[in-house]
């Protein structure tokens, strides 16, 4: 089933302009912090043909222009793509004409299409949204994880967001799933840990020795 909506959703590639690096997390660890750090860095010593193209990062990008060309709401389509208040969701379609409303497959090809042409231009950190699954593997990318054990996940989010540690340990279920299931759904298996090139655990590093490790494979792999 997943093998035929990836054989559905293939789209031409271009010429590829430079390396295009993924991040994927566990939940109950906000990258963003640290994306912003390694761009800064990286920015901060541009050489060689990439000097006059800065890098960026997409996250939350990606659903908003996803949403545009969709003619959408983001949040809905957050909610159809992760299946978030599924009796909301329903409730919402239900109102909409099927004429109008865009179907999964559509969804999703339009996701894969905006990271895709992220990924044509090169030089961009593309957080989350299955990327890993999206983004070519070649010698030309990278994919990171960034992870950390269970245990140290819900302790984190219980502290942050007051409250208990059952909730905590329900809300990274549920999450951790929903991220599966994307990732799942666009590579036609499960992601395996060798799908990524560099895992690093969060809960033993340090936000400096992260962004370090990053920074320097990201710097090589632009030398080849």
């Amino acid at each position: 089933m997943y093998a035929r909506f990836t054989d559905e959703l293939t789209l031409p590639r271009g010429k590829h302009k430079g390396v295009t690096v993924t991040v994927a997390r566990d939940t109950g660890w906000d990258a963003i912090p640290v994306v912003k750090e390694v761009i800064k860095q990286l920015n901060a010593n541009l050489q060689g043909a990439y000097k006059d193209q800065p890098w960026r990062y997409m996250s939350k990008e990606i659903l908003e222009q996803s949403a545009k060309k969709l003619n959408m709401k983001p949040e809905l389509l957050d909610k159809l793509i992760h299946q978030k208040d599924r009796n909301f969701v329903e409730e919402i379609l239900l109102s909409l004409s099927t004429e109008n409303y865009p179907n999964d497959i559509k969804i999703k090809r339009t996701i894969k299409e905006v990271v895709q042409s992220a990924e044509q231009e090169g030089a961009v950190i593309v957080v989350g949204r299955a990327g890993v699954a999206i983004v070519a593997h070649s010698k030309r990318n990278l994919h990171v994880k960034l992870t950390a054990p269970l245990e140290w996940r819900v302790a984190k989010i219980a502290k942050e967001y007051k409250v208990s540690e059952e909730q905590a340990l329900k809300h990274i279920k549920e999450s951790d799933k929903q991220r599966e299931n994307l990732r799942k759904y666009f590579m036609g298996r499960k992601v395996q840990p060798t799908d990524y090139d560099l895992i690093l655990n969060v809960a033993t590093l340090t936000k400096k020795e992260v962004v370090k490790a990053m920074v320097e494979l990201i710097r090589f792999r632009c030398l080849k």
